[in-house]
């Protein structure tokens, strides 16, 4: 019995020593590794842990290889996630740069609708105001051609009128006068003191004081029948031309009627066309305001949604630079742990044929 306990002593001893000497053995091949960092060091350990509790190299280098075979996993399934991430980050991307460009050229298009639609209303103004003034004028020219027409009018029919009553009292004291002279052939003086007097009076009535005529019968002292007669033909001729003037009145009225209807109708015809072309200048005018309104408003919105939409897409951006910049550390830091843990495999495997 002791010479099996001490067989079995020995057994176990010359067991370990072999194990260690394994163990020291890869250890050592495992420090020579090109690839030693942290993990290098963790795994060594690991190894070095697993090969001195298990008397299988075999069950050393399973673990090993489940290990390796968990970071491709790993590696895999990061794959599949980094696509599908950077994926939708480049859909993301993809729309915001073809928003911001479009709303940066439609801002740059507002932008000279807006520098033309300002030049036209400055333009349509300055021509408003020209129209104003021109139907202003022409309005007043209007009333100006009415009320001169008027005028003439009312003038010569007032000259009508007292033409009418000159002529009745010029017919008057010219059959007065004839009566007077058919009467008293054989006198000196045909007319008194009193019926003098009577005659100027009703002379200048008839005539008007300035009258030439007037102021001769006034001055006049000796009334015989030469002198009245000579009267009586200077009353019939301005009788006679007062007659002339009234005969005349209606073909004359008939003139300035019609010049001033034709007048009226050129200024008219000009008034109604500018005032259509006014019109159509106001109604431009509107329609030009309020489409600079709405793209002035349209600008507005574009130049709070721009930045919006520029800030986001750098933020997309961003973030897809650090998507990728942490699968790339991440998956150069797996490929060389997978470097590493195939060396150590290797190392392990060739212990086995010892």
């Amino acid at each position: 019995m002791k010479q099996f306990t001490f067989l079995f002593i020995l057994i176990t001893l010359t067991i370990q020593t072999q194990l260690q000497g394994k163990v020291d053995l890869v250890m050592a091949q495992m420090d020579k590794m090109a690839l030693k960092n942290d993990f290098s060091k963790q795994l060594a350990g690991l190894i070095e842990l697993k090969m001195l509790q298990s008397s299988y190299v075999e069950e050393v280098l399973k673990e090993i290889k489940g290990i390796r075979d968990q970071l491709i996993v790993d590696q895999s399934v990061e794959d599949q996630e980094y696509a599908k991430k950077i994926g939708q980050l480049n859909v993301e991307i993809e729309i915001l740069e073809i928003q911001t460009e479009k709303l940066a050229k439609e801002l740059q298009r507002l932008n000279q609708q807006i520098g033309e639609l300002n030049e036209d209303i400055s333009k349509l103004i300055g021509t408003q105001q020209s129209q104003e003034k021109q139907l202003s004028t022409l309005n007043s020219k209007e009333e100006e051609i009415r009320n001169q027409y008027k005028s003439e009018i009312e003038t010569l029919k007032q000259r009508t009128t007292n033409n009418i009553k000159s002529i009745d009292g010029l017919n008057e004291m010219i059959a007065k006068l004839q009566q007077a002279v058919f009467a008293e052939q054989n006198k000196t003086t045909i007319l008194s003191q009193q019926h003098t007097k009577q005659y100027v009076d009703e002379l200048r009535n008839s005539l008007g004081p300035n009258h030439p005529l007037t102021a001769l019968v006034a001055v006049t002292t000796k009334f015989d029948v030469p002198t009245v007669t000579r009267i009586i033909q200077l009353l019939e001729n301005i009788r006679d031309q007062r007659i002339q003037e009234n005969a005349g009145a209606d073909e004359y009225e008939a003139k300035v009627t019609q010049t001033y209807q034709v007048t009226l109708k050129e200024v008219t015809e000009v008034r109604e066309r500018l005032s259509a072309d006014y019109s159509r200048t106001l109604v431009t005018l509107k329609r030009r305001n309020e489409e600079n309104a709405l793209s002035t408003k349209s600008r507005n919105q574009i130049q709070k949604d721009l930045p919006i939409a520029q800030d986001l897409l750098q933020q997309y951006r961003n973030e897809r630079e650090i998507v990728q910049s942490n699968y790339n550390l991440r998956s150069s830091k797996r490929e060389n742990e997978v470097k590493i843990i195939t060396q150590a495999y290797t190392i392990v495997a060739q212990q086995v044929r010892v």
